[in-house]
């Protein structure tokens, strides 16, 4: 009995040897994985506020990120940003320092090392470490077509892709929470309505009101609830009447087509000579995210949704 004992007590020994070895063969196989994997990104415990205003994904790849720094007198080194792909795969760039109380737009190039960016988020950097990451919210990427050229969102009355900022008039062109309720002259020479181009825009559709002019022939106002587009000789009144709230408004030129949508519905007209000037850009009334396309558009769906308002 004594000798099977022990023959047991060898056995299990032999057993717990051999299974430690095995652990010891796959963790010398694993580690390095987990190691290399554990320093692509390594986030502190340290915080700085940071929030992401906006995601913009343009269709060609371009990534327009706008971060806002809350109170804190911390000195950064700069800022992290990471982004993920709808696999999870995640590649990461650096952006400039950003000071307390500001706010800035970040610019990258199209990222070609991983997929469709699903989610971004950002760190700030302090003597050389990273801090707690800030990730955006889920489905609040904008999805921008190409061939935007101005947009003007009313946080402030800065043109948040090209270089046409507006000025207000005299005891006019208030912002509002984050709305124009005013009016506002913008210096947008090369922003005409021409045979090829879109402008995008959201508007309360209670009041009698012109919107929009660029010279006297190009006219987008609001008569009895309706929307009316006028352009030289012809005109278009949109086919159902605006919502008394928020509306959102396309209007997308070809050679082939005028499409005029009202919060998503479209109506088609034939097309027209449009004569450029060097007038200035008018907006006027409670108007928000006015934006310029220099081609026509027709999928309006994801600003649509990004940008819909109560």
């Amino acid at each position: 009995m004594v000798k099977k004992g022990q023959a047991n007590i060898v056995a299990v020994v032999l057993i717990v040897l051999i299974v430690l070895v095995a652990v010891g063969i796959v963790w010398n196989f694993v580690a390095p994985l987990v190691k290399e994997k554990s320093q692509e990104i390594q986030f502190g415990k340290f915080t700085i506020n940071l929030e992401l205003r906006d995601v913009v994904l343009f269709e060609n790849g371009v990534l327009m990120i706008n971060v806002h720094r809350g109170s804190g007198n911390e000195n950064l080194d700069g800022l992290k940003f990471v982004f993920y792909d709808e696999e999870g795969n995640s590649v990461t760039r650096e952006g400039r320092t950003i000071s307390e109380l500001e706010t800035r737009t970040y610019s990258f190039s199209a990222i070609p090392e991983i997929g469709k960016i699903s989610k971004v988020g950002v760190a700030p950097i302090i003597n050389g470490k990273l801090g707690m990451l800030t990730e955006s919210k889920p489905d609040s990427i904008l999805k921008i077509p190409s061939g935007v050229v101005s947009w003007w969102r009313f946080d402030d009355l800065i043109d948040f892709i090209g270089g046409n900022t507006c000025t207000p008039g005299e005891g006019e062109g208030g912002i509002n929470n984050g709305v124009l309720n005013g009016k506002v002259s913008c210096s947008a020479n090369d922003l005409n309505f021409v045979n090829e181009m879109a402008i995008s825009f959201w508007v309360k559709g209670n009041a009698n009101q012109i919107i929009i002019t660029k010279g006297d022939n190009n006219k987008i106002s609001i008569e009895n609830k309706k929307l009316r587009f006028d352009f030289g000789a012809k005109n278009g009144i949109s086919f159902e009447e605006l919502n008394e709230g928020w509306n959102h408004i396309v209007i997308s030129i070809s050679p082939a087509f005028l499409k005029i949508y009202v919060n998503k519905a479209v109506k088609i007209f034939e097309p027209n000579y449009f004569e450029p000037n060097n007038e200035n850009l008018i907006i006027n009334g409670e108007v928000d995210d006015v934006m310029f396309f220099d081609i026509p558009i027709t999928n309006i769906e994801g600003i649509y949704n990004i940008q819909k308002k109560d």
